[in-house]
């Protein structure tokens, strides 16, 4: 948001129809941000009386607030078709009985595979991609992997290239996943992203569930 509304600062007398996209931008990343952001507060204090409905009118949820849906793995479809329409192919494996998950964990793990294949298809250097989704009995467990050059061969290949092709490459991990690991630790979940030593990155992330 912060660097779409200072481009849209230095274009705007010159380049009004860019200004206008960057600041659309940033109005859709602050709607976004918001309902998360009702959904955590809803979770952290939920109404006296228990009813979902009473909470969701609060917060201003529902057709009226003029608020986009909220990211749910219901989505993860339409996530991987655009992911790789752009490049990168992606298989997804689903195990266990899909079923409702709590409106923060549902958006956490819709956020984690989204922030994986983002990774992915940014720093990749081309591959693929799998994710699967395993619904257990008392915890719900998301992995992204995907594949690329080695770590010995990225980090030969970096050295070759000079200090500025290592920090490209180190920058792999995304700093959205550092956000993504507090987020699973607000339901004492455990998160992990690192490098695979035959190649790629894997994220890695286990939620824990009320049993069902």
């Amino acid at each position: 948001m912060v660097v779409s509304a200072s481009a849209a600062r230095e274009v705007l007398a010159t380049l009004p129809d860019e200004a206008e996209t960057a600041l659309r931008a940033v109005e859709g990343a602050g709607r976004d941000a918001m309902t998360e952001l009702r959904h955590l507060l809803g979770l952290l204090a939920p109404s006296p009386n228990g009813d979902d409905d009473d909470q969701a009118e609060r917060y201003g949820e529902g057709e009226r607030s003029g608020l986009t849906p909220q990211p749910s793995l219901s989505h993860l479809g339409t996530l991987v078709d655009r992911i790789a329409f752009t490049g990168l192919p992606v298989e997804v494996r689903i195990s266990g009985e899909p079923r409702p998950l709590p409106p923060g964990i549902d958006v956490t793990a819709y956020r984690i595979v989204q922030e994986a294949l983002t990774n992915a298809l940014k720093y990749g250097d081309g591959g693929k991609a799998a994710v699967t989704v395993r619904y257990a009995d008392h915890s719900l467990r998301v992995e992204v992997l995907n594949s690329g050059p080695s770590v010995l061969t990225a980090d030969r290949a970096s050295t070759d290239a000079g200090p500025g092709a290592r920090k490209r490459r180190d920058d792999g991990a995304g700093r959205g996943l550092i956000g993504l690991r507090e987020r699973v630790a607000v339901y004492d979940g455990r998160f992990d992203a690192r490098r695979r030593i035959g190649g790629g990155y894997r994220v890695r992330a286990r939620i824990p569930l009320e049993r069902p």
